[in-house]
């Protein structure tokens, strides 16, 4: 299953990365400085930025019985299903390597601070799912019966 952030959020990044582009290309340009620099660092803030509004719009998470994978802003990252130790509410995965060593992966394309209910409920949800994921992996440990202790006799 393929998990991605709202469309309206990713539609506000690349509005975001476009405006920064934006504004440093329009700072070089009326600094009016050495022309093929401006050029040269106007193509290259250019190309970040378009760089960047992809990776937004890749930005998510994808799992199944194989594993993980996770797809920040900069980074992708694949985790097997048996490395996964658990999935965290940060939004985070906690793994470890073949080795043994233990890693932590956040989830970005899940994580905000001040965002509108509608987004916030959103991404709980979809982390959610990921922690159900995570839950139905285990076995589950054998029922004793009944928890409650027994009555004594008077």
């Amino acid at each position: 299953m393929d998990l991605k952030p709202m469309l309206i959020t990713r539609i506000a990044q690349t509005v975001l990365w476009l405006a920064v582009a934006g504004v440093l290309v329009g700072y070089l340009i009326s600094t009016r400085s050495a022309w093929p620099l401006t050029v040269g660092l106007s193509v290259v803030i250019v190309a970040v930025a378009l760089f960047l509004i992809v990776r937004t719009h890749r930005m998510g998470v994808r799992y199944g019985p194989e594993g993980l994978e996770v797809r920040g802003i900069l980074l992708s990252r694949s985790i097997p299903a048996e490395q996964v130790v658990r999935v965290t509410g940060f939004p985070a995965v906690r793994w470890t390597t073949a080795t043994g060593s233990n890693r932590w992966t956040p989830i970005s394309a899940f994580y905000g601070i001040g965002q509108l209910g509608s987004v916030e409920r959103y991404n709980q949800f979809c982390i959610l799912q990921l922690q159900t994921w995570d839950e139905g992996r285990h076995p589950k440990p054998p029922s004793t019966g009944n928890p409650r202790r027994p009555r004594r006799g008077k």
